[in-house]
């Protein structure tokens, strides 16, 4: 009966007990939680610049895709057989004759 009633130790006073008994062991599991907390964060913080560095690369590249296309639509619009083609159908424009021309002198 006496042992039944003796009371179980409780598992957290134990390991109290230890670790203050035992400095160098409760710092050496001190320094290894807050290196596991640091690694945690670094890799959090690592996910979080991977991800935004794939956005930025996304963003680069459609960037890139218009300035492609803006760059075929400069060339098909600055042709000079374009352009030529506009001025004699819709502005009715034509190529001056010689006597047409009328020189001018300034004194």
């Amino acid at each position: 009966m006496n042992a039944s009633k003796q009371r179980q130790p409780n598992l957290f006073v134990e390991i109290s007990h230890f670790l203050i008994s035992n400095k160098l062991t409760a710092l050496l599991l001190l320094t290894i939680l807050i290196s596991a907390l640091c690694v945690v964060q670094i890799t959090h913080l690592t996910r979080q610049q991977l991800i935004l560095q794939d956005e930025l690369l996304q963003q680069r590249d459609e960037l890139d895709l218009q300035w492609r296309y803006l760059v075929v639509e400069e060339e098909f619009y600055s042709q000079h057989a374009r352009i030529e083609e506009i001025a004699k159908m819709q502005l009715e424009m034509k190529r001056p004759t010689s006597k047409d021309e009328q020189v001018i002198v300034l004194p």
